[in-house]
């Protein structure tokens, strides 16, 4: 918005702020005039100081100051109607009770007690100066009585509508930041469903929106029947690293009792795990927040301020809303995870199949390191399953995939390609352990069944299929020449 338009529209604010009072300020110069003799030089000064007043008030606040404006206008006020009152004749011009437009215009539009206060003074002064220093008959004694009473009913007047304004303007406030905060809620749950890691960038969110320290997930571990820290947007990995949240936490009385847990108080005693509250910055209040998917509790968000919170205000609001969006999320994912573990294993023997071999020889190839290849294939199998039958057959494969698997490093990659062939993916290895890796996978083949490998390493500038080729080419020749046996293929 240009400078002009922001002129225009604090000028259109003004004239609707002042339009009311300055018809009713009016309304009183022109009834004065009916039924009272007037003084017309002091009324003449007194409408000069009343435009004086209003000209001052209004260009001090199109110059961006509207506190000054307001209370040295409402000041400028009181004394053009203190004016006019001694030009009617002092009391009997029964126009006191128009100094409550100075008073309730300051207390609506300013928030400043203060210039509430000296609009007051003006006003008193207004009551008492002409009793104290003029007096009768003007101005009898028994006006005391109204002009305490005047003073009074001003000031009650000015502070009920001050602190009135204040608390429809602090309940605007507080419902224009909801506004706020449940847009970008909405934004955020949209953005999550597209995101490549929705935990984390869900933590991450609801920190953002709630104004948290610090956000987390606890998970349930069904192999050990405890909920495990996952993620938190503050502490690493080195610290989180699954930690078991303690017994009787509050973190496990949210997970089984499916209630939010909000914790102000001695928050120590009841966090989840005291290690990673101490890294995550040990936050002063704690929401533990049930993750309910239909029936099922699967997770606990846990939500950490720096400083107290209320259980009513937006920021609990917010993170339990946006709890409910993460419980189907993480279900979500999880679900997703599962199907991609299906799509990429094989269910006989649990081993990566030929989807994820595939997937991953590509990613090795890239990556600079020495990449050697095992084709393995168990001899005479076909054999073995008409001796023994299918069911012995698929334990066979069980067995040798169960006992090749405690053989590899964790950076060793096995698949089962189909039937009876699996293939083995070494990065970082030299051809002397390769050899001797090979070796102690075939010894221990099960059910004394033999095994033949091909073993090819990659050369340079060679792609996967080029590699694999090679290998399944030793496989063969091993396999030709009396099985049970490794071979390596020609450099080629």
């Amino acid at each position: 918005m240009d400078v002009r338009a922001i002129d225009a529209e604090r000028r259109s604010t003004l004239l609707r702020q002042l339009g009311p009072f300055a018809i009713t300020a009016l309304t009183a110069w022109v009834a004065v005039v009916f039924g009272t003799t007037i003084n017309w030089s002091e009324y003449a000064i007194s409408l000069a100081v009343l435009v004086l007043s209003w000209a001052y008030g209004v260009g001090v606040g199109l110059r961006g100051n509207p506190l000054t404006g307001t209370v040295l206008g409402s000041l400028g006020f009181v004394v053009a109607l203190g004016l006019l009152r001694d030009s009617a004749g002092g009391s009997v011009a029964a126009v006191s009770i128009v100094t409550l437009l100075p008073v309730f215009q300051t207390a609506l539009y300013t928030r400043d007690r203060v210039g509430l206060w000296i609009v007051l003074a003006g006003v008193a002064a207004f009551y008492l100066a002409p009793l104290i220093f003029i007096g009768p008959p003007n101005y009898p004694n028994n006006g005391y009585r109204g002009a305490l009473l005047g003073i009074a009913v001003s000031s009650i007047v000015g502070l009920a509508t001050q602190e009135l304004v204040a608390n429809i303007r602090r309940r605007a406030s507080e419902a224009r930041r909801r506004e706020r905060i449940f847009h970008r809620v909405n934004e955020t749950v949209q953005q999550l469903y597209t995101s490549a890691d929705p935990r984390r960038d869900a933590c991450r969110a609801v920190e953002e929106v709630s104004e948290a320290l610090v956000v987390g997930l606890y998970e349930p571990d069904p192999a050990a029947q405890l909920l495990r820290v996952t993620t938190t947007t503050r502490s690493d990995e080195s610290v989180v690293g699954g930690a078991p949240a303690r017994p009787g936490s509050a973190v496990h009385q949210a997970f089984h009792d499916k209630q939010p847990q909000l914790i102000t108080e001695n928050v120590a005693e009841h966090v989840g795990n005291l290690e990673v509250w101490r890294a995550d910055g040990a936050p002063k209040s704690a929401l533990y927040q049930p993750l309910i998917n239909g029936d099922q509790a699967v997770g606990v968000l846990f939500v950490g301020w720096a400083g107290k919170v209320v259980a009513d205000g937006p920021r609990v609001a917010v993170a339990s809303l946006l709890a409910r969006e993460i419980a189907a999320l993480v279900a979500r994912q999880d679900v997703i995870d599962q199907l991609t573990d299906e799509a990429l294993t094989d269910p006989l023997t649990e081993l990566p199949n030929r989807r994820a071999w595939d997937g991953q020889i590509g990613m090795a190839m890239t990556d600079g390191h020495a990449v050697a290849v095992a084709m393995l294939d168990i001899d005479r199998f076909k054999q073995f399953n008409d001796s023994y039958g299918h069911p012995a057959g698929d334990r066979l494969l069980r067995e040798t995939a169960a006992a090749w698997r405690a053989e590899i490093r964790a950076q060793d990659f096995l698949a089962r390609l189909g039937g009876e062939e699996f293939a083995l993916l070494l990065t970082g290895r030299d051809t002397a352990s390769v050899t001797a890796l090979v070796e102690r996978l075939r010894q221990s083949m099960p059910a004394q069944q033999t095994v033949s490998a091909g073993i090819a390493v990659r050369n340079d500038g060679e792609t996967p299929e080029q590699l694999l080729s090679r290998a399944d080419q030793a496989l063969y020749e091993a396999k030709a020449s009396g099985r049970d046996r490794a071979l390596f293929a020609d450099v080629g």
